[in-house]
């Protein structure tokens, strides 16, 4: 939209981009994805007996009206205006049977074949392959098993940093080392019920709230934030999590931060509707991005609320940020990800899944792909 107020983006095409540093020749590696949602969830709705269970403090339930307001404008008005596809075409990896397991490298190119499918195709589904340290396998997924790294190193951007592991573990390090950011970005492992991660030593565990709020108060944003800096915080719908940033003596509070807005990303389907009904009650079709700044900073937003519309890609990516922050931050801005999945070319990123998608079994030489 002409105000930014919305704007439409490519998941996997944002992560691409974000391989290489401002300004540069684009990548010419293309991420692996899953198919693009087609149609719906369905979403069970409570029976008459669960309604009081489903019921909110009315001071949520106003910032989820406030919420689902916001989001409708902005989603009718993408519609007017946007006449372009809403999402891009997206490469998937089948292997075949015969190579499930087989982590050499040399022979991935004899098991992959790609595939560009775009939002009108016919459906490609990568073949499940076997995971082994990261939980129950996701479908979606061409391959979490672990790889050497002595032998098959990751894609590693250009003046790219990254600390692995734990926050604990780096903490120490990252005091050390680590610059002062224009920005800094945060997916915390909020708990939740859908989502089942395996402990491995690290935030990739399903903690509980206090639990949460304990790992956060160890990272030093007030000391590697900016004076004009902002921090950008994805949440759940769950009103505990927002409690626990931005209440008196909360998270933002012991960071020396104050509200400044908040970013919403609405999860749509290839066809642009949201993958669930906007006022479904069990489940809300967008996450939200809190963003702050230092108390009595002069860091502002062009405006308070913006409509990120994206069509959902493997599960616990989240959109790049680093264009979206280019017309609120200075130019070369320096940026830090904590609890990050991949690297991002020029920035900071941290945490014990930070090379996650940066390993090459995700990615894929444009040249060998192919329409199918």
């Amino acid at each position: 939209m002409p105000d930014k107020s919305a704007v439409v983006i490519d998941i996997p095409r944002s992560i691409e981009e974000a391989q290489v540093l401002p300004g540069r020749q684009a990548i010419e590696r293309r991420l692996v994805s899953c198919s693009p949602i087609r149609e719906q969830w369905a979403t069970p709705e409570p029976r008459n007996g669960d309604i009081q269970i489903a019921a909110t403090l009315p001071s949520a339930a106003v910032a989820e009206l406030m919420t689902l307001e916001t989001v409708r404008a902005a989603l009718d008005g993408a519609r007017s205006s946007h006449a372009g596809p809403w999402c891009l075409s997206r490469v998937l990896v089948r292997r075949h049977a015969s190579g499930v397991g087989d982590e050499h490298e040399g022979s991935s190119r004899k098991r992959k074949k790609t595939a560009l499918v775009g939002p009108d195709e016919g459906e490609v589904i990568p073949e499940p392959v076997r995971q082994r340290r990261h939980g129950s396998p996701d479908l979606h997924a061409v391959n979490d098993s672990p790889r050497p790294p002595s032998s098959i190193p990751p894609f590693i951007p250009e003046q790219s940093h990254y600390l692995l592991g734990s926050i604990a573990s780096q903490r120490e390090a990252f005091l050390r080392t680590a610059p002062q950011f224009d920005l800094i970005v945060l997916d915390p492992p909020w708990p939740s019920r859908s989502v089942k991660r395996k402990k491995r030593g690290g935030y990739s565990t399903a903690y509980g709230m206090r639990d949460v709020g304990e790992l956060l108060s160890q990272i030093p944003v007030a000391s590697h934030l900016k004076r004009d800096g902002l921090v950008a915080v994805w949440v759940t719908n769950k009103a505990a999590v927002t409690d626990l940033l931005t209440s008196p003596g909360g998270i933002f509070s012991q960071w020396g931060l104050e509200p400044v807005g908040e970013w919403i990303w609405l999860k749509i389907t290839a066809s642009g509707d949201p993958v669930v009904d906007m006022e479904s009650r069990w489940r809300k079709p967008w996450e939200r991005l809190l963003i702050a700044r230092k108390i009595g900073g002069s860091a502002r937003l062009l405006s308070q609320a913006k409509v990120i519309l994206a069509v959902p890609d493997v599960h616990s990516r989240k959109p790049s940020l680093r264009g979206l922050f280019k017309d609120i931050l200075p130019d070369d801005y320096v940026g830090l990800e904590v609890f990050a999945r991949n690297l991002t070319a020029g920035w900071w990123s941290w945490g014990d899944e930070v090379l996650r998608f940066q390993h090459r079994h995700h990615w894929v030489e444009s040249k060998d792909t192919n329409d199918e």
